[in-house]
């Protein structure tokens, strides 16, 4: 297909950029968190907004063993950013969600982030911002 190449050279230049953001945003969380740590947390905030998510499906987002995600979650723990506690219905299982600290943290980094990306993308027109969101989300629908 026409185009797929650029797409896929393109994407690989993006994902290189993004995994060396995740090691500058996890450090900004926490100066002990490396970026499989930060890749984790994001995972938990996004699927405890309501609830707190179990780590089988932590793992399961991530693509991931249960065995990393649970050294992975022990961590985050011991650095206060999680909070780890057994699910009422299931006793073999974990409820995972972040601690006011850990939001904290993660708020902050994002809110620098978005400012350089603001920076970054100011001489984009709303139009083209609005066009990229729309892509970029067919692409991971697409993904998925």
């Amino acid at each position: 297909m026409a185009g797929v190449e650029e797409v896929e050279r393109e994407l690989t230049r993006f994902l290189r950029r993004a995994r060396r953001a995740s090691r500058g945003l996890a450090g900004q969380v926490h100066p002990e968190l490396d970026a499989a740590g930060y890749a984790v947390l994001v995972v938990v905030e996004e699927e405890s907004r309501i609830d707190p998510v179990r780590s089988g499906e932590v793992a399961t987002v991530l693509g991931l063993h249960k065995s990393q995600v649970s050294r992975s979650l022990a961590g985050l723990e011991a650095l206060g950013l999680i909070r780890q506690h057994p699910d009422p219905d299931d006793g073999r299982a974990r409820l995972v969600d972040l601690t006011p600290a850990g939001r904290d943290a993660l708020t902050r980094a994002r809110t620098g982030r978005r400012a350089e990306l603001t920076s970054k993308l100011d001489g984009w027109t709303q139009q083209d911002l609005v066009a990229l969101a729309r892509l970029l989300g067919r692409l991971n629908d697409d993904l998925d």
